[in-house]
Parts: structure tokens; sequence; C-alpha cells
């Protein structure tokens, strides 16, 4: 299996045609076809489906995609640090920030950064976390920085605390259930909740042990809506009925506003832990380690 095989590959899952892929690659569309020709004769499987529509990868091309991403991206890392070698140039940082993080703790980090590396290109995405985690492992970013939760994938990445914030339930301003204390009595509403589905059991189960349920008597709110567009969030937090989920960073900007209030419930809820990941395969260089000792130091309390 040759790299540029792989670049192949990439190259058509990206642009959807071969004709395209082949002037992304600077080569002749014969020379495409040939490279993935070989490629499946090498491991015995198609990899593409062509059709008047255009291309699509079989499962098997899925399946080798996702590799090849992570190969390519490696070996352009690789050339461009034996570059940056040569010239004694700082690489730019790939950075990743989960939509809740975004407006905590990176900002000051940037500042400092900037004052000891002003020449160093930074570059900051914006994703939901599970899009960040998969930007770590085909080699998109270099680290990221987001709230985890439980059942996150991280036992394949280093993961460095940064403190962890505060959470409360809201309502729209001015509706009855803002009264109301016990838990189980809010589970007929409808639900808001600002991470994903797959963590809403998680979510659910410490809340309720909070509430001194242990054996699981408080069954689940029935309609939650899960919801990361920020925008979206609050529009649909504004609705009478609706319970959400808030940081209370965030919470406190809402209620400033006049437009949500905090649920008075008689018990705390789980706290969000706000983390630092990147991949132990990595080779951090000297800037990406001083971006980490700058988000350490401004690292939230507990």
């Amino acid at each position: 299996m040759k790299t540029t095989q792989l670049r192949t590959l990439v190259a058509i899952a990206e642009h959807g045609t071969l004709m395209a892929a082949a002037e992304a690659l600077c080569l002749s569309q014969p020379a495409v076809t040939k490279s993935i020709k070989e490629l499946e004769a090498r491991l015995g499987v198609q990899l593409l489906l062509r059709s008047g529509s255009g291309i699509r990868l079989t499962p098997y091309g899925e399946a080798l995609l996702r590799r090849a991403r992570t190969v390519v991206t490696e070996i352009a890392r690789a050339e461009q640090e034996l570059e940056e070698m040569k010239s004694s140039a700082e690489r730019t940082l790939e950075i990743g920030v989960s939509l809740l993080a975004a407006s905590i703790v990176v900002p000051d980090a940037i500042h400092a950064f900037r004052a000891r590396f002003p020449d160093v290109q930074l570059d900051v995405h914006e994703y939901q976390t599970m899009r960040l985690i998969d930007g770590l492992r085909d080699g998109s970013f270099d680290m990221c920085i987001g709230f985890t939760g439980e059942g996150d994938p991280s036992n394949e990445f280093r993961v460095i605390p940064l403190g962890n914030v505060s959470q409360s339930l809201a309502v729209k301003l001015g509706d009855p259930l803002a009264g109301e204390r016990q838990l189980a009595r809010l589970r007929e509403a409808h639900w808001l909740y600002n991470y994903t589905r797959k963590s809403v059991p998680a979510f659910w189960a410490a809340l309720t042990a909070r509430a001194g349920d242990t054996a699981g008597a408080i069954a689940p709110p029935s309609r939650i809506t899960v919801c990361t567009a920020r925008r979206l969030y609050t529009e649909l937090a504004s609705e009478a009925g609706v319970v959400s989920v808030w940081p209370d960073f965030q919470l406190n900007e809402e209620i400033e506003r006049g437009t949500l209030e905090r649920v008075a419930l008689d018990i705390a809820l789980p706290r969000l832990a706000l983390s630092l990941i990147y991949r132990k395969d990595r080779v951090l260089g000297g800037a990406a380690e001083y971006f980490i000792d700058c988000l350490k130091s401004k690292a939230l309390p507990d």
C-alpha cells in the first residue's frame, strides 16, 4: 500500500469525482483511476462505487478512508516539522474548542500565548465535542479544549483538567415551574439539554442520585430535546413549559437580559468538567507546550 494511493483515496472522498481529485492532485484522471485500481487489487476489495451521479465509497472504502486521512495528515505534519527544523520556524497550531468552552479560559490563554509567540499562527475552530474528538483522531487538531462528560472516548488521549463550572435548571421568566423544588415534579415538562444524546442517561443518573434516588425510581423525562446551537437553544429555552440545562456563566447572561430565571431546585446539578485533550502519541513542539502552560495558568477555580 503506497502513500500516493492513500492520498488519491482521500482526494476522491473530499472532491467527489475522479476528475476533481485528479485536478487537486495535479495528476491525470487515468493516473488516478490506475492508482485506485491497483489499491483495490492489492487489498482484494472494492473501495469505490461508480455511477452516473458520481462516486461514493463502499463500506471497505469508508473504513480505509478513516485510516488514510490519519496517515496522510501525519505524513504532511512530519514533512512540515522537518521543514520547520531546517528553517527554525514554528508551525501553525490547530486548536479545537467546544461550543461551551469558547468563551472561557481560551481567550485569556490566547492573549498570554501571543505575548510570548507573536509570530506563531493560531487556527482555532469551534465544534461539538464529539467532532473535536474525531479531529484529534485524524490529526486535524493538535489539541482541543472542551467540556467532557460521562462516556466521552478519552482513553486514547491525554486529558488535563482545567477546572469545572456549575450548572442550573432554568425556565422562561415568570413560568410557574421556576418555584418547583422537587426534581420528580419537573420530569413531565419538556426538557432541553445542551450536550449529546448519548450523555443524557449519565446526566440523569447523576442528577437523581443527588436527589436521593439511587434505585432509579425517578424516570427520565419522556420529552428531551438535545440542541448545541446557542442561538436556537436560547430561543427554545424561552418557551413556556420548557426546562433547560445551563452552565451558570451563560445562564447569568440570560437572567440579566430578562429572558430566563433559575429553577429553585433543592439540589445542585452535576458540575461540568473543562479539559484539555490531545493524543498520547502526539509529539508537541515548544509553542504547543507553552500554549498548554497558558491554559493551565488560566484554569477555572474548583
